[in-house]
Formats: C-alpha cells, structure tokens, sequence
C-alpha cells in the first residue's frame, strides 16, 4: 500500500512537472502581434513581435527595431504571464492571462476599465514594418492633386527624388534642383510618416503610407497637403 502510495505521489509530481514545462513550452518561442483589442477599439500596432526565451528572457520591437529587453515569469497556476523591462516604465496593469487558440496564443487583462486583449501568432523571423522598406531612393513618378496630373507643373525634367536613410534623416531633391534635409519620423501604430525640414521657413508634412520593396505611394494628412497623392520607385542609384 505504502508503495502504491509512492508511486502515486511521484506520478503526480511528473505529470505537474511536465504540464509545466509543456506550458513553459508553447509559450517561450518567436511571436508576433497579429492583433490588439481595447474595448471596441482595434489598436493593432504595425509590425510588432516579441522574442520570449526558455531562460527567462524576451526581447520585443517593431519590425527591424528592438525597443524593449528583460525578462518575464509565467505563474502556471493562474496562467499568468508577466514581463519586466528594468529600463522601462512600470507597467501598473500587471500581467497577462494567457490562453491559445491552435497556434495561436491570447494575451487579456483589464486597462483603466477597458477590457485588453492580444492575439500572437508565431514566425520564424522579423516582420518588416513600413518604416524598414522606406529606407532608400525613391523617384517620383507620378503626383496628384484632386486626383489630377499635376506630374508636368511639379517636376517635368523628372528631377525630384527622395533619398530616405536609416538614420532618420532625409533629403529632398527638389524639382529646382536643390538639397533640403530634416528629419523623418514613422508612427508606431499606423502607417503614417512626418518629415520635419531642417529649414526654419518650412513646416511638417504628414503622409499615410502604402509601401514595399519597389513603390511607395504617399496620401497627404496635413492642412498643407491634403488633396496630393505622390507614387514613387524605387532607384539604387541617384
């Protein structure tokens, strides 16, 4: 009877261990945000993942950009997954419960009163966000406002291009044939970039953005660009 016993006590403690580990397993592995609810809200950030490691470590980031690192605790019981950045803020919600659906895993908790919730699929490699296919040359092809040519009025010797770097700087070659520099920013949650000229008699411009390895076609945002669609090519070559 004791050995029954034993026996029984040292199976239960495997198969506790082993579901553990199994659940350690789907967990730990190479991620990315396929989707994010808040509330009635879809705030799907654009191409961000999330690296958690078996030795208790996770790096995160959009696209090519890591933007965060530390490490994270899985509390088996209540299915909570939680991760520490030492260099960033704190995060006062909490964890997460987690869940899968297939594949896929479910991240939920509640934020300010709103109900959170995080769909991850899992990949192989980094998603590229439209930050990471901007940088490069980009020759102007067609431009319109109102939905009309303006392609002859704006640039007819075929002059303008725009030169996009990693560095977050750009340079604007003008129809004129001038050089204007400042500073690019990409949005983190939608495909939307601002130029900010390094020229004090110039303002920002904002443009949503469809882009991939060979077009770019930029839609105006601001007051000062509304009505104008650009479309360019990529060039390896100035």
């Amino acid at each position: 009877m004791k050995r029954e016993s034993n026996f029984l006590i040292v199976f239960a403690l495997i198969s506790i261990s082993f579901s553990t580990y199994a659940q350690k397993e789907e967990i730990t592995g190479f991620w990315e945000v396929e989707r994010v609810d808040v509330g009635e809200k879809n705030m799907t950030p654009v191409a961000k993942w999330t690296k958690i490691n078996s030795d208790g470590t996770y790096q995160s980031g959009n696209g090519w950009l890591q933007s965060s690192q530390g490490k994270w605790n899985y509390d088996a019981k209540n299915h909570m997954f939680t991760a520490t950045d030492s260099l960033d803020v704190f995060d006062e919600f909490g964890g997460f419960s987690v869940s899968f659906d297939n594949e896929k895993m479910v991240w939920e908790r509640e934020e300010e009163g709103m109900p959170v919730k995080v769909t991850l699929r899992p990949v192989e490699k980094l998603p590229m966000s439209p930050a990471d296919y901007l940088k490069g040359i980009w020759d102007l092809v067609e431009i319109t406002e109102n939905k009309q040519s303006v392609m002859d009025d704006f640039d007819k010797d075929n002059k303008h291009k725009l030169f996009i770097r990693w560095d977050r700087i750009y340079i604007n070659f003008s129809p004129e044939g001038k050089k204007l520099t400042g500073y690019w920013h990409i949005h983190g949650h939608k495909p939307e970039v601002t130029f900010l000229p390094h020229q004090e008699d110039a303002k920002p411009e904002s443009w949503r953005i469809e882009v991939n390895k060979k077009e770019l076609l930029m839609t105006g945002l601001s007051e000062s660009n509304r009505t104008i669609e650009r479309k360019y090519v990529r060039r390896n070559t100035f």
